[in-house]
């Protein structure tokens, strides 16, 4: 019996650590995404996927605020299954987020992990050193990412007499 009711907490404690895993990019966002492909297939014929509704992550390289727009530039990294940036993954290139509002440039500070969900809206080529780039264009929404402080569950259990340093 004693058996019996360790089973259920254990069931129970998984399900509401699975709950507390899930993806803070809402659904109803995730589900508008007409293209979800290879990033370089798209920085290179970028003019074949205009106004489909990409989503990319990556790491804040800057944020640049003008008059009219926002634009923030990010290394692009692989998104996990909830749509966070894989750091520990390889970059496949730069990409632009757009908007019309004003980013703050302490919140969007280079170095934080972003998603954005969005219209590709083009291309620009700039300069990285001496190098002509293509950088595309999303403009959407956008999600910052809270640093993780560990990566292993957030549970503990234990059976005998232990002790911790």
């Amino acid at each position: 019996m004693r058996l019996k009711y360790f089973f259920i907490s254990l069931c129970v404690l998984i399900m509401m650590g699975a709950w507390g895993c899930g993806p803070r990019v809402p659904r109803d966002i995730v589900q508008k995404v007409t293209w979800e492909g290879d990033f370089r297939t798209l920085q290179v014929d970028t003019d074949q996927y205009i106004d489909e509704y990409v989503i990319f992550g990556g790491r804040i390289i800057s944020t640049d605020n003008q008059r009219d727009n926002s634009e923030i530039t990010v290394l692009q990294f692989p998104l996990d299954s909830s749509k966070r940036p894989q750091m520990a993954k390889e970059s496949n290139g730069r990409f632009l987020i757009r908007s019309d509002s004003f980013l703050d440039p302490e919140i969007y500070a280079p170095g934080k992990r972003v998603t954005a969900a969005g219209r590709l809206i083009g291309a620009e080529t700039r300069l990285i050193g001496d190098y002509e780039y293509a950088h595309p264009i999303i403009k959407g929404d956008l999600w910052v990412w809270e640093p993780r402080e560990n990566s292993f569950p957030r549970f503990h259990f234990g059976l005998g007499i232990g002790k911790t340093f």
